[in-house]
């Protein structure tokens, strides 16, 4: 234990019947502050990594920002089990103007006790979720750390009443809640980033919930950070991180970004920016974008890029499930949620892993009240015995019940195949869109012709000796029929345009469409497929 100064304490000071001024009771706690500005972070540094106060004041605008609690210090209990000195208990926090609007933000300082989930630390952390909780604004944590902190968890008065995840739960869906993963994340800091709207990952960041330490005693696995969830794990493969960036500045900037398309809350409307980007600018290079051969791969991010507003494109998690593409966007100044297929990848169909980057997308988009639009060209759900062992059937389900329970508009471009069930899944006349548009060459079926015809007449055509001519010759008459102009006839679309209007027709859709939905019926919640 570590030896009790003789020196009196500021306390004891202004408890001594000695009269002292104001000024010379500010000069101890002046002090404190200044101690904490000049703690080293060298070492840090020459990793090329920022401090968590560096972090905080490369956020917000300058000389906005307002610290909770900067004095605070560890529990006794932690001092009392591992001496030690723990500057802000371990988390810098507060609030200020990024980008002109009230934010509020908390960095882990991995420096002090591992950045370590303490009980001042926390509760420093719930004094802001409160604030956020009454006023409304958006919430950034910036974090890295190695969970909870055993110095005090060892004790049974680790059960106290910690909110630390209740209150962000309440906070889920009613305000933007950002986590950047900077650093190492074990345990309760890994688990924060799930409730995350946007989870941006620097390159050398990783993430788990339990470490090699763990794992090697308990479970006798001999394993690495790297190999146990690095940064490019989690953006490529478990769909934990929604983006890679490089360090902690443009981790900084894509945050900024995000917010930008975002309103405070769901109870306010999403901004509207200004542009210099006509509302009827003709799209003549989509005429040569997309093959007429429905064989053919195309980048549909070239089609997302023309009908957008110029550089406005905001990609969320473009590295996981490439086969369909979902990012924010602005038409006509108005944020967006763009949802298409790539034909460029896996045809793009829907497999299990699209399936919930869409789910997570749609539910984020339609908490804040942002409408979504939707490029189709999918030729089916992904099949086969691995895709339904992942359990596509539920996956695929859950698809439209996050759009069947969609509040925002929703408006559809069918550029060419609409195969199978899930043209649902991309929001088709049966999930009741605010407006549904076809280029020429769109092909509506619940399957696609050449499997119709194997499926219908595979068997006799194999017995014949011209069968493969029969075969071709029954393709064409299915693809005539597959033909958009059928379901144009009948109204099934609203209309069939010429693909260099797509952005002008779109944005008189969405001024058409700027109210949400009733949605359905009271009742205490739903019971997701997944």
């Amino acid at each position: 234990m570590p030896e009790k100064s003789n020196k009196p304490t500021v306390y004891e000071q202004l408890d001594s019947k000695r009269t002292i001024s104001m000024a010379q009771a500010l000069e101890a706690f002046s002090a404190k502050k200044q101690a904490l500005s000049e703690l080293d972070y060298s070492k840090r540094h020459a990793r090329g990594q920022l401090s968590a106060l560096e972090r905080i004041e490369l956020l917000f605008d300058a000389g906005t920002f307002t610290e909770i609690a900067p004095l605070a210090k560890e529990s006794d209990l932690a001092a009392q089990t591992k001496p030690g000195d723990t500057p802000r208990d371990g988390i810098v926090v507060g609030y200020g103007k990024v980008n002109g609007r009230m934010v509020g933000a908390a960095a882990y300082d991995i420096q002090f006790r591992g950045g370590s989930m303490g009980k001042t630390c926390e509760w420093k952390f719930t004094r802001l979720k409160r604030l956020i909780l009454q006023q409304g604004f958006p919430l950034v944590l910036l974090t890295e750390g190695t969970g909870a902190r055993l110095e005090e968890e060892v004790s049974s008065q680790g059960a106290y009443d910690n909110p630390q995840f209740t209150n962000l739960v309440a906070l889920s869906g009613y305000v933007p809640i950002v986590v950047a993963v900077m650093g190492i994340c074990v345990g309760g800091h890994a688990n924060v980033t799930a409730i995350g709207d946007f989870v941006p990952m620097t390159h050398n960041a990783s993430m788990m919930l339990a470490g090699p330490p763990l794992l090697r005693t308990k479970m006798g696995i001999e394993t690495t950070m790297e190999e146990l969830g690095s940064a490019k794990k989690h953006v490529e493969q478990s769909g934990m991180a929604d983006l890679l960036v490089e360090n902690d500045e443009a981790c900084i900037e894509e945050i900024k970004v995000f917010l930008s398309y975002l309103p405070n809350n769901c109870h306010d409307a999403p901004p509207v920016s200004k542009t210099r980007d006509r509302p009827d600018r003709r799209c003549e290079s989509l005429l040569d974008v997309v093959p007429s051969d429905l064989r053919f791969a195309y980048d549909i991010k070239k089609v997302i890029k023309e009908i957008v507003d110029k550089d406005s494109m905001f990609e969320m998690q473009p590295s996981f499930a490439p086969n369909v593409v979902t990012t924010m966007a602005r038409m006509d100044g108005r944020s967006v949620g763009i949802i298409a297929n790539q034909p460029s990848y896996m045809s793009g169909t829907l497999d299990v892993k699209a399936c919930r980057k869409i789910c997570r997308f749609i539910n984020f988009c339609d908490c804040f009240g942002i409408a979504l639009i939707f490029l189709q060209d999918v030729p089916g759900f992904y099949p086969g015995p691995q895709s339904e062992a992942d359990g596509i059937i539920r996956w695929s389900t859950r698809l439209l019940y996050e759009l069947g329970h969609a509040t925002v508009p929703r408006l559809t471009v069918m550029l060419r195949k609409a195969y199978g069930l899930a043209h649902y899944g991309m929001n088709s006349l049966g999930m009741e869109p605010d407006m549904l548009l076809a280029w020429p060459l769109a092909s509506f079926s619940a399957i696609s012709p050449d499997d119709a015809v194997e499926i219908l007449f595979g068997k006799q055509l194999r017995e014949m000796e011209d069968g493969e001519e029969q075969r071709r010759k029954l393709v064409a008459e299915f693809e005539e029929k597959t033909t958009i102009l059928p379901a144009a006839e009948a109204a099934l679309v609203d209309d069939v345009i010429d693909p260099a209007d797509t952005r002008k027709i779109l944005i008189q859709g969405l001024n058409m469409a700027t109210s949400r939905r009733q949605g359905h019926t009271f009742k205490r919640r739903g019971i997701t497929p997944i």
